[in-house]
């Protein structure tokens, strides 16, 4: 192309291609040139695509009052993000505070003070996707992508995930984010009310009439999107006391695994293991074991740490999480395996209670927020560590040595010992001095509240289940999605308010 055809240019994709010998980057671009049939001739040009996100709400259906939105976690801040942009005004109420003393409560936590139920690493202004390695992975084509990342640039994140491969922010850039979206929410003309629990409804013919927040009494609401968090099962348990039609789903539990950065880094990239451009390294591993369960690392933490994430008393739970410059000297990444009814039962609840019962265990093994480790090697020869090597656990808490062989339930644990036979085969080394962490029990939610495929309204006029604490997404950005989703098909029902309490 002669330089004079080429008017500007800029980056629309960026990959990598780090199999077999060499290590390849690929570039999608977009831009603007003269002469453009002549270079639509050829094969790897096309027209760019128009990622414009355009909605015009459809709803006539009187709106009495503002739209409510439960949960201010990534699902829940779309949502409302989405129905201020359009007039709605929602009020927005989180059980948990805003940011800053959520954050403050979080880091006292960490350092041994007491846990605070209302505001720890699942609740709380953000929610969960507030204290994670805030990645920004998902599968759908859907214009509303665009949209979530292009809000995300505006509201602070690096333009860098308009076109990475792997985008993310860290949990210190999502902060700056989730403050600027409260700021357009509430400059927009929404309403926040934090330390504000949803713990009951008023419903009349099955229809939403009231909302009830806890110590505050009744606030009078027609639509509702519950974004409550996969964490929230005193909230789930009140909806099912109320009528919502929830049923139980597939889930999964298992531990985090950490290991040197660096040793990543080698096994996945080998010479070009010091290349800048590459680090740091990650991975992802499946396995599909005897039992016939899926074994798979999920949420891997470049150069990240593992967390306390606590949200009831006497349990232990770990996450992990990374800063947006993913420094950390250890890597970590969940080790899940697949839970279905045959290990938890059939009942609605049932893998709810299961997930409660290993919190619980977990936390029993030392009788405090200490988290039971075990060197992979170990936990794979069947003995129980006494001492680390390299690799030294980042968990704030401090941690009791234990054997997973017994705290996990079987074939929880056979899975996982035969998944990890298999890594260490497709990354050598993958056992040698690595440490097990647990319990991670809250990689998804174990039940959902269903809705009707087109409205997204449950069996209740006016309720509309959201996120992963309805069972319809898994991490930041299929939960914004989901947010969204919720708040158009609301709007395609409703009209604009004509009313909003709590002015």
């Amino acid at each position: 192309m002669p330089r004079q055809d080429l008017l500007s240019w800029k980056v629309h994709r960026k990959s990598l291609d780090a199999r077999g010998q060499k290590v390849l980057f690929s570039f999608i671009i977009d831009a603007e040139v003269r002469n453009e049939k002549k270079y639509l001739r050829k094969k790897d040009v096309s027209k760019a695509p128009d990622e414009t996100f355009t909605f015009t709400p459809k709803g006539t259906s009187p709106l009495q009052n503002r739209p409510v939105v439960a949960g201010f976690g990534p699902a829940g801040m779309f949502a409302a993000l989405l129905l201020a942009q359009y007039g709605y005004k929602p009020l927005v109420i989180e059980r948990g505070p805003q940011i800053d003393q959520r954050t403050q409560d979080v880091q006292a936590f960490w350092k041994g003070q007491q846990l605070k139920p209302e505001s720890n690493v699942q609740f709380g202004m953000g929610g969960a996707g507030a204290f994670s390695d805030g990645k920004l992975t998902t599968r759908s084509k859907d214009l509303k992508s665009r949209k979530v990342f292009d809000e995300l640039v505006r509201f602070g994140a690096s333009p860098e995930i308009l076109y990475e491969q792997h985008p993310h922010v860290g949990t210190d850039g999502f902060v700056k984010i989730i403050k600027g979206l409260r700021d357009e929410i509430e400059r927009l003309g929404g309403k926040f009310c934090f330390d504000s629990q949803l713990d009951d409804l008023e419903i009349e013919n099955d229809r939403l009439k009231a909302i009830h927040i806890k110590d505050k009494g009744w606030i009078p609401a027609q639509a509702l999107i519950a974004a409550v968090g996969h964490s929230a099962s005193d909230t789930i348990r009140m909806f099912a006391r109320h009528g919502l039609v929830i049923e139980g789903k597939p889930f999964a539990i298992g531990v985090r695994i950490e290991h040197k950065q660096d040793f990543i880094n080698q096994a996945m990239l080998k010479d070009r293991a010091s290349d800048p451009a590459l680090l740091p390294a990650r991975y992802q591993l499946t396995d599909t074991v005897a039992t016939g369960k899926g074994v798979y690392s999920f949420c891997m933490c470049p150069g990240g740490y593992v967390i306390a994430a606590s949200s009831e008393p006497e349990t232990v739970v770990v996450n992990g999480m990374s800063y947006s410059d993913r420094a950390g000297e250890n890597a970590n990444a969940a080790l899940l395996v697949q839970v279905g009814p045959e290990d938890t039962g059939n009942g609605v609840f049932d893998g709810l209670v299961y997930q409660e019962k290993l919190e619980h265990a977990a936390y029993d093994v030392s009788h405090s927020y200490k988290a039971p480790v075990q060197l992979a090697s170990d936990f794979v020869e069947g003995k129980v560590s006494d001492h680390f090597e390299d690799v030294r656990p980042t968990y704030p808490l401090g941690t009791v040595f234990t054997d997973f062989s017994t705290l996990l339930p079987e074939p929880i644990a056979s899975s996982l010992k035969e998944a990890l036979i298999a890594f260490e085969k497709k990354v050598p080394g993958f056992l040698k001095g690595s440490v097990l962490t647990g319990v991670e029990t809250r990689s998804s939610s174990s039940v959902r509240i269903l809705r009707n495929k087109e409205s997204l309204l449950a069996n209740v006029y006016g309720f509309y289940p959201c996120g992963e604490g309805a069972g319809y997404s898994g991490g930041i950005m299929t939960s914004a999605l989901d947010g969204m989703k919720c708040a158009m098909a609301l709007m395609d029902n409703f009209d604009k308010p004509s009313n909003s309490p709590l002015e």
